[in-house]
């Protein structure tokens, strides 16, 4: 019909609806991770303070998270809430027959990988190589890199050391592996999904960047009981 979207645009326009139905949690998620990593110093110090007493440490850090109104479930709630969509998607445009010759920008079937040429004396590369060489598929590729920027931008948990840190930034391309070979519509959702989402977390960082009026961190748990009462 004249009317009647190209599969492409569709699977554009229903994340695009998706993440603004979604924007105010995954918003909730994003401001929790901030807030948790501006207080980072105050809990690294907290945790020092109470190492070696470590039935103490718990309570102490829940003393200080209701002082400063912190929910550190607050963040991962949100995606719990958002995660049987985004499976739901993952099946259907996984193995949707409607994609099947389905044509988007440069994929000539969304409803197999998008290769645009092949990598000759690649061929032994586990999973992804075929006989012919390596298929060069650029939408995974493009999810990948946007994951990575995605990580690369969001705060990290305060209680994880370095090495975890640095491991959560680049755990994206261990999974290179697994989607490389996945359906364009599939892959061309799940990149359109990590760019909003790149969008959003960048306005909700501007958006909280300069508050009106900074509220002190209570810091309380960390005075000891003698320098409370004078």
């Amino acid at each position: 019909s004249a009317l009647s979207i190209p599969y492409g645009w569709a699977i554009i326009l229903i994340t695009i609806l998706l993440k603004i139905i979604f924007w105010p949690l995954t918003g909730i998620s994003t401001r929790s991770a901030k807030r948790m990593a501006d207080m980072a110093p105050q809990l690294k110090a907290l945790q020092e303070k109470y190492k070696d007493d470590p039935q103490k440490l718990p309570a102490k850090q829940w003393e200080f998270y209701r002082e400063n109104k912190i929910n550190p479930m607050s963040g991962c709630l949100p995606m719990l809430v958002q995660l049987p969509v985004f499976f739901g998607l993952f099946s259907m445009l996984r193995t949707a027959i409607e994609l099947r010759g389905a044509h988007f920008l440069w994929t000539a079937d969304l409803s197999k990988a998008d290769t645009l040429f092949m990598i000759p004396g690649l061929s032994f590369i586990p999973f992804i190589s075929t006989p012919e060489g390596l298929p060069f598929n650029l939408l995974p590729i493009l999810y990948i890199a946007t994951a990575l920027w995605q990580t690369h931008i969001t705060p990290m948990s305060p209680g994880m050391d370095p090495a975890q840190q640095k491991m959560m930034r680049w755990m994206p391309l261990m999974f290179l592996v697994i989607l490389y070979n996945f359906s364009g519509g599939l892959a061309l959702y799940m990149t359109v999904n990590n760019l909003l989402t790149i969008l959003q977390t960048r306005i909700t960082k501007s958006a909280a960047a300069a508050p009106p009026a900074a509220t002190p961190v209570t810091a309380s748990v960390l005075t000891p009981a003698s320098k409370k009462k004078k």
